[in-house]
Order: structure tokens, then C-alpha cells, then sequence
């Protein structure tokens, strides 16, 4: 009886040390594999300077112009450094130097656009208005050149300009005929029915002076 509990003890205590010689390994393995993994780990994707995106290179250089592959540029006199982004539609206008026009944009004949303008997406502009230097036109601005448009029959053309300076936030409407003078600025979702003097915010529908 003495031998058979003496058996039996050191096969226990044999199982209890290999159980433990197994579980050191299994340990030993799981701290190797994940020093590999440290060691072999690429390295974590810098995060970009967006101002990069300021820099990049113009679609459109005076000698070296190659039409964007989804847009619409006919006989579009382009100034130097101008940005000018893919699905645009220009046509027989002029742009100054150092702007940015950004995608579908949309400016017909005749229209003049100064220097250092920042034209953002989905902007309006149509034959008749005139945009200074230095001016901002926020997303979904629309121009306007006729007070009683009709989809047949003749229309007077009304001009429009914006003077050097200005600004104009998103979604607003500017009627024809009006004029937005020096460093003057406009509310987003404003609808312009009459001159804005220089210097002067003005905001809603119709747009009102914000200086009482």
C-alpha cells in the first residue's frame, strides 16, 4: 500500500513539472513572438502637413496647359500660378494670376477675374460680372445677369461687380446689377438685391447692413 501511494505521488509530481516546464516554454514563446513583432513593426504613417495641400502643382501653367480630363476650358486666358482643379467648365474668359479655382466651378464668356481670387466649389459665375483682386467667393455662390430670365426670347444683360477685397460666403445669391465694394463682405445664405458699400457686412434676405 505504502508503494502503490509513493507511485502514485511521484507521478504527480512528475505531471505537476512537466505541466510547469510546459507552461515556461509557452511563455518564452509568447514573449519572443512579440518581441519580433516590436522589432519587425513598420514604422506608424507620419500625419501630413496640410499645408501641403496649399502647394500643390497647378493644373494649368502658361506654356505647358493640358486640359484637365473631366473638364470643359475653351479659350481661357489663364494667369501665372493660377490652381485651377478637374470638372470645371470655362469658357472664353479671363483669370488672373495666383488663384485658386476649385472644382465644378462654372464661368462663361466674357467673365474677368482678378488676382490672388479664391473661387471655392460650385461657384456660378455668368457673362456680365466682374470679379476684382483678391476676392473670396465661399461654395455654391451664384451670380446672376438677368432680372426676368426666361428660357426663350430676348434678355438684357445686367452687370455685376465685385471689387478688390470683398467676400462673399457660401450659398449666397447676388442679383445683376449690383456692385460689392472694397473689402466689403457678405453673410452666408444672403440673398443681394442692391449695392454694398466698402467695408460693409451685410447678411440675410435681402441683404441688410449689419451696422445700424
Amino acid at each position: 500500500m505504502i508503494v502503490y501511494l509513493i507511485g502514485i505521488l511521484y507521478l504527480t509530481t512528475l505531471v505537476l513539472q512537466l505541466t510547469a516546464l510546459i507552461a515556461a516554454f509557452g511563455v518564452l514563446g509568447l514573449l519572443t513572438w512579440i518581441g519580433y513583432m516590436m522589432l519587425t513593426e513598420p514604422p506608424s504613417p507620419q500625419v501630413r502637413d496640410t499645408s501641403e495641400l496649399d502647394e500643390l502643382e497647378p493644373e494649368n501653367i502658361p506654356g505647358t496647359f493640358t486640359e484637365p480630363k473631366f473638364s470643359q476650358i475653351i479659350d481661357v486666358d489663364i494667369g501665372q500660378g493660377t490652381i485651377v482643379r478637374d470638372h470645371v467648365n470655362l469658357y472664353k474668359c479671363r483669370i488672373g494670376k495666383y488663384c485658386k479655382i476649385e472644382s465644378f466651378v462654372y464661368i462663361e464668356e466674357g467673365v474677368r477675374i482678378g488676382d490672388n481670387c479664391k473661387i471655392k466649389p460650385h461657384v456660378f459665375i455668368p457673362t456680365g460680372v466682374t470679379i476684382e483682386d483678391e476676392v473670396f467667393l465661399g461654395p455654391n455662390v451664384t451670380f446672376t445677369n438677368d432680372k426676368y430670365p426666361r428660357a426663350a426670347g430676348e434678355w438684357k444683360l445686367i452687370s455685376t461687380v465685385v471689387e478688390k477685397g470683398a467676400s462673399i460666403g457660401a450659398n449666397s445669391v447676388i442679383l445683376p446689377g449690383v456692385r460689392i465694394g472694397k473689402n466689403a463682405s457678405v453673410g452666408a445664405g444672403s440673398v443681394v438685391t442692391k449695392d454694398v458699400p466698402d467695408g460693409i457686412t451685410v447678411c440675410g434676405n435681402p441683404a441688410k447692413s449689419l451696422v445700424k
